[in-house]
This record gives C-alpha cells, structure tokens and sequence, in this order.
C-alpha cells in the first residue's frame, strides 16, 4: 500500500480511506444504448485480475457540458469515450466495469438515472427498475496517458484495420518471448508497413498510408493490436493517430484509445525472407483453402502437419494420424518444376491465404527443409512466411 504524502510540517498525511464517508455528489441521465457501448469498450480494457483493485473498475466522470466520460485502464491500456449525457450534478466516481455492463446490458432501451450516494455507492434507476453499486473514490484511479502536445494525424480507419488483420495471427502468443509478442508497425508517411512472427512463421504488409511518419520502427502489443481493431470496428471514414516514444493514441470521434508501446527489439525480419525459390506454384486461392481444410481434418492435432507433394500440373496434400484416419486431396495447379514433398502447418497455410483477396496466389519453395513464401499472384505488397516441419 503506498504511503501518505509528507506535509508541510514533516509529517504524513493521511492517505485517503476509500471507505471514509463522503458526501460528494454526481447524478446524470444516460441513454441505455449509448451507455452499454461505452462500458463493453471498457470492460474490454479494465484488468480484473490485477493486484490494484480500481483497474478492474470503469471511471464515470459526469461533466458540466452534457457529457459522461467512461475510462478505463490496465495500465498498458486506456480508453476514454465521452457519451451525451443530462447532467444534474457534475462529478465522478468509479464502478466495478463489468457488474456495471451486465446490468446496463439487461435493461431496456430508454433513459437511466445514476446518482453517486455516499461512501462510493451509486444509485441506478430505471423503468422498473432499481440497483444500488458499491464503488470505489475516483482518487483511486490513475492517471492516464495523454496526447496532449503531439500532432494527431487524420488516417484512413479501413487501411489501418486492414494492416492490423493481414498481421495479428502471427504474433506471439508466448508472454516469455517479449520480442515476439507485438507486430512491428514502420510508416513513411505515405507507407506503412506491419510485420509480425511467432518464430514458426512471419507475416508482412506494405500499404498506401497518408499518416504520420515515425522516425523509428515502434512495436505495438498483441492486447493493444486487439483493441485498436475493436475501436476501428465501430468507426467509420477517418481516424487520427499520434505516436510517442511510449505510447501509440488513436482517436475516433469522442473516443481515444491509447496503447503503451512494447520496449524491445523486433527480430531482424527481413533476413528471415527468403531472396530467392526454385520451384513457383500458381494455385487457385479458395479451392487451396478448402482442401487444406478438408485433409488437415486427419492431422495430428498438435501440429496439424499436412505433406506437400509437387508434380508437374499438381499439387498432392496428404495427412495421417494413427488415432484418425487419412486423407489425401490432388489440386490441379500450375507447376512444371521438379518434385518436392515436404510439410508444413495446415493453419499456418490457412491463415495467410484467408487473410488474403486474391483469386489465385504463388508459393514459393526451394527445398524440403526451407520456408515457403506465399504471396497473392498480383501483389507483391503482403507475404507470408512458413516454416517447414520434418514428416
């Protein structure tokens, strides 16, 4: 527990008492539609499992200006959206977020009444209807990044959202490889760049991206990744972003996320790439897709390994399991090279080529031991890469 701070006179001052009887006041209006979308943002933010008991909490701060800010934090994380609101009595207070999002989320349309009673409690009206929350003193809460200061550029959501998607699959899901556990994010001011690896495959893509041009590469977290695709999912047309040397903010209207930037150093990727192949197959996309689908049904469910054979004009997926079964599909595709057999994740497959558009898509293979490159056949923009496994 942190200590008092010092006063004047050398001693310590008391350290407030959430539990200290108050007397301060808050009370407002809300529209319940409004309300329950900012507090399932928040939820999705707020640390319930952390040692500081207020992060799990949402803070309400009712302004003078007709406006309910919803915040929420677990300190690598922030989202603030302030929601139209009639506000009788400015003030603020915290509630656990989640309890608080149940009950909104089970009330029906209309207007709510929250009034904040003494000792941190908080009164909730509706038709009907009538709760009592216990909360925490929004003295509690900290404070949070602000972009105060840095220019926010205007940027395309859609680009933005669509650079994240091509990625995040292949972040590391491991917390102990910290270097791996973000997409490293470059931007020239009119590219941008996104790449990310596990260490069993990379992924990367380059787009058009009018938007601020960051002297250095930044890595953006795996949870923040998540939620900035959350925020870009319930926004249209033109967001604006800023980056830091801490942290990356985004903001969407009455709404702004920010996200503390991973303080590491992104593998050397491009080393990772293969210059050079022997073997190019042409293949169409979806029918790709659907027969990795089908014969990856019989791979080891620990690897989903499936067996690539090449031969002129086809391409044979195999896979076997002694607990069940086999299968084997032949794909037509445009191949005239030499043989090869080699194997690979069946989902790693399947992740790239659903991240992408294109009707037909190249792959790229040297030999049976190395990596294979798979790019859509008309853009040399996006790759990804996978590693092969010993059948």
């Amino acid at each position: 527990m942190s200590q008092g701070k010092p006063d004047p006179a050398g001693g310590t001052a008391p350290r407030h008492d959430p539990r200290t009887r108050t007397t301060t006041t808050m009370e407002f209006e809300i529209d319940q539609a409004r309300f329950v979308s900012a507090l399932a943002l928040a939820q999705t933010v707020a640390d319930k499992r952390s040692t500081m008991p207020v992060l799990a909490n949402v803070l309400l701060r009712a302004t003078s200006d007709g406006h309910v800010v919803c915040a929420a934090t677990d300190m690598m994380l922030a989202v603030t959206e302030s929601v139209p609101a009639t506000v009788h009595t400015p003030g603020s207070l915290t509630l656990a977020v989640r309890h608080l999002h149940d009950v909104i989320r089970s009330l029906p349309d209309g207007t709510l009444r929250l009034k904040r009673l003494d000792n941190h409690w908080a009164e909730l009206r509706a038709p009907h209807a009538e709760f009592k929350l216990m909360g925490m003193a929004e003295t509690d809460f900290p404070e949070l990044p602000d972009p105060k200061g840095l220019e926010l550029v205007p940027v395309a959501g859609h680009v933005l959202s669509d650079l994240i998607a091509k990625t995040q699959f292949s972040v590391s899901t491991d917390e102990a490889r910290v270097n791996l556990s973000g997409v490293l994010f470059e931007s020239a001011g009119t590219t941008a760049t996104m790449v990310s690896t596990d260490g069993h495959r990379l992924t990367k893509f380059t787009a058009p991206f009018t938007g601020p041009a960051l002297t250095r590469p930044v890595v953006i977290p795996r949870k923040g990744m998540l939620e900035m695709r959350r925020v870009l999912d319930r926004v249209e047309g033109t967001i604006e972003l800023a980056v830091s040397d801490q942290h990356l903010f985004l903001r969407a209207s009455e709404l702004t996320l920010s996200v503390k930037l991973n303080n590491v150093t992104f593998p050397p990727y491009k080393q990772v790439i293969p210059k050079d192949y022997t073997r190019l197959v042409l293949a169409e996309r979806q029918p790709l897709l659907s027969a990795l689908a089908t014969v990856a049904i019989m791979a080891p469910e620990k690897t989903s390994t499936v067996r690539i054979e090449l031969q002129p004009s086809t391409l044979q997926l195999t896979a076997d399991d002694p607990d069940r079964g086999f299968a084997h599909v032949a794909l037509p595709v445009e191949y005239d090279g030499e043989g090869l057999k080699a194997g690979f994740n069946a989902r790693y497959l399947r992740d790239v080529l659903e991240a992408m558009t294109s009707e037909r898509v190249r792959l790229e293979f040297l030999g049976e031991l190395d990596p294979c490159v798979l790019r859509p056949d008309a853009d040399s923009d996006y790759l990804g890469v996978v590693m092969p496994m010993r059948i």
